[in-house]
């Protein structure tokens, strides 16, 4: 060790040491609200020789260093402190460091000169200089603490190794804590490979989610917790803003954006601006300025676009960005810190717009090349670039996209479909007319639609440059997109003329797979909905080839779930969960597999459906109408009939204020029936008419001019009603003419349905013997196709005359045309116990209740009728259901029946 008296290292403590800058060797004081990292003061403290925080600006190095010197001077040790400079040179490291010591409260000897005199003579050379104030820091025996805060500027090589040879040969009562964002040369590996050192990362510096709810008080929700723990990414200073805007009167609801950062917000300036790009060499500012505007930092597609072959080394050695450029574990992309993104994008528009612009345009081209349509349509919004936004479409396949990337993607699209773009290219428009189809908006469908038509020459002339076959081919697959997902009605004037249309430019011989697939598609569809499954079945495997053949993923979904709607109308059970399997897992997929299996199922739904709302995406029919049944039967088992019938209002009204005119006439047939079930035959009689539904048998089972859904719907809710009024031979004959209807179209679920509801009609009319016969004929209908719900509907119809079945001997004359009496009896007793043990204590309507009301009080029906404002016949109806639902003989035992069953209103 140097001996301090043979160098002649005397030292004025009272001479003139204004050159030494003060603020150098004080700690800055703790910002308002200082958040103490009591977790990293645990992992610091006590403190090692070698103790090292290495991050970007803004990870709270210096406040961190700050607080832990603060700690250690109210300990009572000594604590020195020290800045660096880019204009430390080692003659500057070595005075400051001293003069640090000095204000710590290290004794220094005197000496004749000043303290300048000696440590700026040439006399000690850095090296000596350095040995000097060790050995002071030696002799002052006590634990002294070192702080060095913006080590990564010291830019000479003396003052580099000055310190390195300060931190390898410091005296053992000396800990050193480094703050740096960089490393300047210094040698910090062997203190932490010897076990003498600590090395924090920015890893370690970043908030943990609890940490940033303390920071923020514990006022944000877990919603605000989680969006604000993604934003920033744990970022200190991004917090610390965001803290900074709430307490200044702003929401933390309200995310930092671009403006904000990029105006005059005092920390969010400094930190963002001076403390981060004005550090860096003028060619890595001017990439980081670039680099902000990707999404994602893919090596290749930054080197393409920016035009930089070494692009890849570049990144790697971008240290100032440690802890800000982090890596994509999945495709070893980058991504830059949301803010810190944000930020830089807005300076780089500030300060070179143009350069803004080309960059987004670039970017542009480079993600449409490789399919990335979404991303380029972005960056070619961000271009404020109309004009590319067009071009990307056209090329990308314009209305092609549907069956490539789905429904969900068109929508995604539209939102870049601005009024310049839609004007400037008819076909862009012509997508935006699709998805305002998909979307269930038909009026703006149609008035684009007819905008587009006189534009462009009936759809013929392209714009100028344009391309007149990629013109008409996506006209064609809108026009397709109006014939399967409008839910209009058949019988409509236009979609009999556009099905016209579409069936004659699917004859063409010369069409794109895709064109060709959509056209067969939209053809199969209407073709299954009004039972002419023969040609649907034949247009949808050619659907199913052009997409194949054309790798249109969405496409093929959607031709099976198509394929499997129509198996299930035919009773092929098993066809259609395959079809449905293979067109998951979507919500579509998922209400159509609900619905298949409630067919299949008599017990009760007992499940949670998918929201319908999610349903905006598809004006499909068949979707719908199985959602909102399936809504309306899980409503009833919660709720009873009066929730049932209130769902299925509230949906009749949305279906309307959309324009879907099926979906709304199918919701109709729906409601009269929960009405009759309700109890309410009268109001349904009135509702029938003042809705227009057809009175005439004819019109109620045309095919023509509505879907098997609405016939379905409408034909069983006027047997329903027509029991209810005990019109039970308009009945029988309805159903009679819809069997018969149902057997020659192969509509197999809607022939189970009218069956179940003909057994239950002979049942009420006493035809016990006919309705058995029936149900044996039902039953071995089971065996190809389970569908048993139809007789769950009717169960308190059904259960008497199951349990006949079940009584009856093998040996009987009803078993005489089955194959297997042994197996049929089985599954009528398998039916019979579900049946039996889903069915819980009755519930009586509010109807219901009321007129076992007046019963109990001697009320004959003619009085009920009168009080209740009831005609008789439906007063008879009523008791008739209450006696069923009881098991009560007569007036007098269903009183008695109902107080022993605690009677309950729905």
């Amino acid at each position: 060790m140097v001996n301090l008296v043979q160098e002649g290292w005397q030292v004025d403590s009272s001479g003139e040491e204004s050159w030494l800058r003060a603020a150098k060797v004080r700690p800055p004081a703790l910002v308002n609200g200082y958040f103490r990292r009591t977790d990293l003061q645990e992992r610091i403290e006590p403190l090692r020789p070698l103790t090292v925080l290495k991050a970007p600006g803004g990870f709270g190095k210096t406040c961190l260093l700050a607080d832990i010197c603060r700690r250690w001077l109210s300990a009572g040790h000594v604590a020195a402190w020290l800045t660096m400079d880019e204009d430390d040179t080692a003659g500057m490291f070595d005075a400051h460091l001293g003069y640090a010591l000095k204000t710590a409260g290290i004794r220094l000897p005197a000496s004749e000169g000043s303290m300048q005199d000696f440590l700026e003579s040439r006399i000690l050379r850095p090296r000596r200089r350095t040995e000097a104030l060790v050995a002071i820091v030696e002799a002052h025996r006590a634990p002294c603490l070192l702080l060095l805060d913006n080590v990564d500027r010291l830019r000479d090589p003396d003052a580099v190794a000055s310190l390195d040879f300060l931190l390898h040969h410091g005296p053992c009562n000396l800990h050193i804590v480094l703050a740096l964002r960089d490393n300047p040369g210094l040698d910090l590996a062997k203190a932490v490979l010897d076990g003498e050192g600590l090395y924090l990362t920015a890893d370690q510096l970043r908030f943990s989610k609890p940490q940033i709810g303390l920071f923020f008080g514990g006022e944000l929700s877990r919603r605000e917790l989680a969006s604000l723990e993604a934003r920033t990414e744990g970022w200190p200073v991004a917090l610390r803003v965001y803290r900074n805007m709430k307490t200044g009167d702003y929401s933390v609801r309200r995310p930092v954006t671009v403006r904000d950062l990029a105006g005059d917000r005092g920390l969010a300036a400094e930190w963002f601006g001076e403390r981060l790009l004005n550090n860096l060499a003028d060619a890595d500012r001017e990439l980081l300025l670039d680099l902000a505007l990707f999404d994602w930092i893919a090596p290749k597609l930054a080197a393409k676009v920016l035009e930089q072959s070494d692009m890849r080394n570049r990144l790697t050695g971008f240290v100032a960005l440690d802890g800000l450029l982090n890596p994509d574990e999945s495709t070893n992309n980058l991504r830059l810190n949301p803010l810190l993104k944000d930020y830089c994008a807005a300076r780089r528009f500030q300060e070179d717009p143009a350069r803004f612009e080309h960059v987004h345009r670039r970017i542009a081209r480079a993600e449409a090349d490789s399919g990335r349509i979404i991303p380029a349509l972005r960056h070619a919004s961000a271009a404020g670039n109309a004009t590319l936004i067009g071009e990307i479409l056209e090329d990308a396949g314009g209305v092609r996209l549907w069956a490539h990337y789905g429904a969900k993607c068109l929508s995604a699209i539209d939102g870049f479909l601005t009024d310049e773009v839609v004007t400037q290219f008819p076909r862009a428009a012509l997508l935006r007319c699709a998805v305002l189809v998909i979307n269930a908006d038909f009026r703006g469908a149609f008035t684009l639609y007819t905008t587009i038509k006189a534009n462009t020459s009936n759809f013929e002339q392209d714009r100028e440059g344009g391309n007149n076959a990629a013109l008409r081919f996506d006209h064609a697959l809108v026009q397709a997109t109006l014939v399967g997902f409008s839910c209009l009605r058949f019988g409509s004037p236009l979609v009999k003329q556009v099905i016209g249309i579409v069936e004659k430019m699917a004859d063409q011989s010369d069409l794109d797979p895709v064109v060709e697939g959509a056209l067969n598609l939209a053809l199969s569809m209407a073709d299954q909905q009004r039972a002419q499954f023969n040609i649907a079945r034949q247009r949808g495997a050619v659907a199913m080839r052009c997409f194949g053949q054309c790798g249109a993923g969405y496409g093929g979904i959607f031709v099976n779930l198509h394929l499997g709607c129509l198996a299930m109308a035919q009773g092929r059970v098993d066809e259609a969960a395959d079809h449905y399997l293979r067109g998951g897992p979507t919500t579509i997929a998922d209400i159509l597999s609900m619905e298949l299996d409630y067919e299949r199922k008599a017990t009760r739904l007992g499940k949670r459906l998918p929201a319908v709302g999610e349903l905006h995406h598809t004006g499909w029919l068949d979707v719908y109408a199985a959602a909102y049944e399936l809504v309306a039967e899980l409503v009833f088992e919660t709720g009873g009939a009066q929730a049932a019938l209130m769902s299925v209002s509230e949906a009749h009204r949305r279906a309307r204020a959309q324009g879907l005119a099926a979906v709304a006439r199918f919701l109709l047939a729906l409601r009269i029936t929960w009405l009759v079930r309700d109890g309410l035959p009268d109001e349904a009689e009135r509702s029938w008419r003042r809705d227009g539904l057809p009175t005439a048998t004819s019109a109620m089972l045309d095919l023509d001019d509505q879907s098997w859904r609405e016939m379905e719907a409408i034909s069983c809710a006027r047997v329903s009603l027509l029991a209810a009024q005990g019109e039970f031979y308009a009945a029988r004959q309805l159903l009679d003419k819809l069997c018969k209807v149902a057997s020659e179209r192969g509509l197999m679920r809607v022939l189970m349905n009218a069956r179940a509801l003909s057994i239950a009609l002979d049942h009420r009319t006493g035809n016990d013997a006919k309705a058995v016969g029936k149900l044996v004929e039902y039953l071995c209908l089971c065996r190809k196709t389970d569908y048993v719900r139809p007789l769950a509907r009717q169960r308190d119809d059904l259960l008497p005359v199951l349990s006949l079945v079940v009584d009856a001997p093998e040996n009987s004359v009803l078993f005489a045309d089955c194959e297997d009496r042994r197996e049929l009896r089985q599954r009528a007793q398998g039916l019979f116990n579900q049946m039996q043990g889903d069915t819980a204590a009755p519930i009586f309507t509010a109807r219901e209740l009321a007129i076992i009301a007046a019963v109990e009080h001697g009320q004959r029906n003619k009085e009920i009728a009168l009080s209740l404002g009831l005609t008789q016949q439906a007063v008879r109806h009523h008791l008739t259901k209450i006696y069923r639902k009881a098991g009560a003989n007569g007036r007098l035992d269903v009183v008695h029946r109902v107080r022993a069953l605690g009677a309950a209103s729905d």
